[in-house]
């Protein structure tokens, strides 16, 4: 269940309308697909974005440092098969394969989201449970801004949830062989400041 309104299949728009539809947008805009309904989302906060780079910076760095294979990216458009008429985008994900150049992927090894106030109750659980349905993803990261508190729900654990919580602490993800610092991951934000 989404907070979303509900349509029946029929008047449902597919991802090939909904692409053919955000091609007539501006690029400034951010659409996600959700159940058949486009949706349009609200301008991000600097804060907000600060967190999402400082993830990804850590990202490319470990990559650049180790040399793995997968690569860390800004969120595209994300088939989920539990939903074939959605195509939410998450904040960040991580490319178990090379880049496409393309504005979808099936690809998601790990899908982070930094949560704002237009994640509702009801829209997190929804994302949970399409990003497990996500092929190779391994785990579904949520990032707080209200607070030092990541979350990760994990393949391994039948997707439950393990939190880190205060600057101290840290959050292993093993599928990336990283872990993250809450510290880190908060820099240059009020929480971080904390």
């Amino acid at each position: 269940m989404t907070a979303r309104p509900n349509f029946a299949p029929i008047d449902q728009m597919t991802i090939e309308e909904f692409l053919a539809f955000t091609d007539t947008r501006p690029d400034e805009e951010r659409w996600e697909l959700i159940e058949g309904v486009p949706v349009l989302n609200a301008s991000p906060t600097d804060y907000h974005q600060i967190v999402v780079l400082n993830i990804a910076t850590i990202l490319m760095s470990h990559k650049q440092k180790t040399g793995v294979t997968w690569t860390p990216s800004l969120g595209v458009g994300t088939q989920v098969p539990l939903s074939l008429n959605s195509l939410p985008q998450p904040d960040l994900f991580v490319l178990e394969r090379s880049p496409t150049g393309r504005p979808v992927t099936g690809d998601g090894l790990v899908i982070f989201e930094v949560l704002s106030r237009s994640n509702t109750k009801a829209d997190q659980a929804w994302r949970r449970r399409v990003y497990a349905s996500v092929p190779n993803c391994q785990h579904y990261v949520t990032v707080s801004l209200k607070a030092a508190e990541m979350t990760a729900f994990d393949r391994s654990a039948g997707w439950a949830g393990r939190t880190a919580r205060a600057l101290t602490a840290a959050l292993d993800l093993p599928a990336l062989g990283v872990t993250l610092a809450l510290a880190d991951v908060y820099r240059y934000t009020p929480v971080g400041q904390g």
